[in-house]
């Protein structure tokens, strides 16, 4: 007998080792990457650490604004930077640990190497033969696949984008496991009702979840979870309104028309938000990514097509067209009303959601040419996936020089404000300039000052406010709105030297918004000037 319960404990451990070394295997390759775009990194920059862009440097100012009790970027005045419910409030949590400025880039890798797994399990859950990959192989894809998604890449720009990945692959997968055994996984239930709160554009994952849910006649899940999402949203609108701000982030109006138009900021109502949904997505479907999801758009039906359906809507069968069903809305959404811009971030979970979805459709297919596999076919199709997702693969190689972009931008914006001004001061982009920065900052675009926005950038309003808030300075992107006033002196400008990848432009302005001010300024910048990296430079007015 006890033999039989060793023979059966060896057996199990056996199975549960050879469950966690592909788990490994995966979590390794793309540590490996990881390692190298980190190590570039500090290459780069001389040793100093940026992300590839300033966004999650204001995340981190916000959130330190939450600790103190302001939700804005300076104490005491609201403002809304953030397209993100959630994650001002994580990063505000993890501040209270000594990790610094690491605290985005550990959560986003965290969730990089989640979503990985997540992908292996969405395969194992489908049938996908991933058993009959050696180790090299299925290292050599999970590198193919890291690149081609820019998985890792996107990690380092430090944003809720990652998670944002890692819940809707989980989406995916409960739904899986929910159609096959008619059990709703816990877990699955609560990435449903996260999502919205992570990313806006999220509410398209809840939407097609509850009609999964309700398909297959759990009511009472679908009422409680769609309640509990719509909640989360519609209660952060109600506490942006109750400080004076709109019901939507600053960050989110700016960037998309329909959203700005469907909340009522527009100025042509229903006419308007119909043509803003046209134009964004007649500008997406011919961008690079737009077109890739395309492809996988076509992929995933024409997978689904080559199958017949179930006749009864309980059957298992239903999970390849639920699966394609749900990637079609998700796709659909970010397509109709999202953006594909800002250094490829928004539409990752898109692509990475697109894959799953074709395994699902294709799952005999896939494991007829797993059945086949050799060295040779598993290059050709790492060859094949790295070129067709090239742009998105140069996007990991590009995380480099962007970093150096905040690094020798950004960072020495602050660096200038903190070491040498030491005042109040005046800019149209947050950012790095801000974080750990004790002095007041007038920001002119909209995101972090509703005044400003509301002011729509004149330069009477630009000069009160300097006046009223005691600005000197103003550092000015020259590409960006507002125009400066003819009444402020620019003193010299900020230039990048090298190729511009993820700044806001390729050069800053400073500018003295008094005439009283230039003698003060001029001797700061001339000081400054001195202990500029190699990548940047100073030229007179």
């Amino acid at each position: 007998m006890d033999t039989l319960s060793e023979v059966a404990g060896g057996a199990t451990h056996r199975a549960r080792r050879n469950a966690a070394f592909p788990r490994a295997t995966i979590l390794s390759s793309m540590a490996l990457v990881a390692g190298v775009v980190f190590l570039s990194i500090l290459w780069r920059n001389g040793g100093e650490f940026a992300y590839t862009l300033d966004a999650p440097y204001t995340h981190m100012a916000l959130a330190n604004q939450i600790l103190h009790g302001t939700y804005g970027l300076n104490p005491g005045e609201p403002a809304s930077p953030s397209s993100s419910i959630l994650y001002p409030f994580l990063l505000a949590a993890l501040s209270l640990l000594p990790i610094g400025q690491f605290a985005p880039l550990l959560v986003c890798l965290l969730a990089t190497g989640g979503a990985a797994l997540l992908m292996h399990a969405v395969a194992e859950e489908v049938g996908i033969e991933v058993g009959r990959l050696t180790t090299l192989q299925l290292a050599a894809i999970t590198v193919t696949v890291t690149l081609a998604f820019n998985i890792v890449g996107l990690a380092f720009a430090g944003l809720e984008h990652s998670l944002h990945v890692t819940l809707t692959i989980a989406s995916l997968l409960g739904m899986l496991r929910f159609i096959r055994r008619r059990q709703a996984d816990w877990w699955w239930l609560l990435a449903i009702a996260m999502m919205p709160l992570l990313r806006f554009e999220a509410a398209a994952a809840l939407a097609a979840d509850l009609l999964v849910l309700v398909a297959f006649g759990k009511w009472k899940h679908a009422l409680g979870i769609g309640v509990l999402g719509a909640a989360g949203v519609v209660g952060f609108g109600l506490f942006l309104h109750s400080l004076g701000l709109p019901w939507l982030p600053s960050s989110v109006l700016s960037r998309s028309e329909v959203a700005s138009q469907g909340i009522g900021l527009g100025d042509h109502g229903a006419f308007g938000l119909v043509k803003a949904v046209y134009s964004t997505f007649r500008t997406n479907i011919v961008a690079y990514g737009g077109t890739l999801i395309s492809m996988l758009i076509v992929a995933s039906l024409w997978g689904m097509a080559r199958g017949p359906l179930p006749p009864r809507p309980d059957a298992s069968g239903w999970i390849k067209p639920a699966a394609v069903g749900f990637f079609l809305v998700i796709a659909l959404a970010q397509l109709l009303g999202g953006s594909l811009g800002s250094f490829s971030r928004y539409e990752i979970y898109v692509l990475a959601l697109g894959g799953c979805t074709v395994l699902v459709a294709w799952r005999p297919a896939i494991n007829d040419w797993l059945r086949g596999i050799t060295w040779r076919r598993c290059l050709g199709a790492c060859a094949a996936i790295l070129f067709l997702f090239m742009g998105y693969a140069f996007r990991t190689v590009d995380a480099v020089s962007a970093t150096g972009n905040v690094h020798d931008q950004q960072m020495q914006l602050h660096r200038f404000v903190v070491d040498y001004w030491q005042r109040p001061y005046a800019v149209n982009h947050p950012g790095w300039v801000n974080w750990q920065n004790p002095h007041y900052m007038l920001e002119l675009s909209g995101l972090g000052s509703e005044q400003a926005r509301l002011g729509r950038g004149t330069g009477e309003t630009l000069e009160a406010l300097a006046r009223e808030r005691g600005v000197d300075l103003a550092m000015l992107y020259d590409n960006a709105a507002p125009t400066p006033p003819a009444s402020w002196t620019r003193v010299a400008t900020l230039r990048l030297r090298g190729r511009v990848i993820s700044a806001v432009g390729p050069s800053v302005s400073f500018y003295a918004t008094r005439p009283e001010a230039v003698a003060g300024l001029t001797a700061a910048v001339s000081r400054f000037a001195l202990g500029l990296p190699r990548g940047a430079t100073f030229d007179p007015p």
